[in-house]
């Protein structure tokens, strides 16, 4: 099953009142360095729009354990590790290392005033997309 198909199927099994706290913690910052998605595209966002904004906005693995841990808060951890299980099985994964989330925030980097940060090659990533800001203060 596709991780699309596993995110509906995790969704539709939700009451209306657990998928509306769902999209709730979907639109706060559930884990550092993850932007949130905007309440407004949630607000009317029915369970497929939901699952086509989240698999748009993260990549695949991110989608998932987002997912798993707002299962958690909702709370309902039976469709959290159902969801883990399935996934898990998908990747060929043991039950074991599906319990595990292997979702680590984004590295940050900073320097002092008039620092350099000296950026570092990057290559074979497979984790979707790299965002650098630069802030000046």
């Amino acid at each position: 099953m596709q991780v699309p198909e596993l995110l509906l199927t995790s969704l539709e099994d939700l009451l209306e009142a657990d998928f509306e706290k769902f999209k709730f913690y979907l639109a706060m910052n559930v884990f550092d360095g993850y932007k949130p998605i905007p309440t407004s595209f949630l607000e009317k966002a029915t369970r497929l729009d939901t699952v086509k904004k989240m698999t748009k906005s993260y990549p695949e693995e991110w989608a998932v354990n987002i997912t798993v841990e707002i299962l958690k808060k909702v709370p309902n951890l039976d469709a959290a590790e159902k969801l883990q299980k399935a996934y898990a099985a998908t990747k060929g994964l043991t039950v074991a290392a599906a319990s595990t989330p292997a979702f680590t925030a984004p590295p940050t980097m900073s320097a002092q005033e008039g620092g350099v940060v000296i950026a570092p090659m990057i290559s074979g990533s497979s984790c979707g997309s790299l965002n650098i800001n630069f802030n000046s203060q």
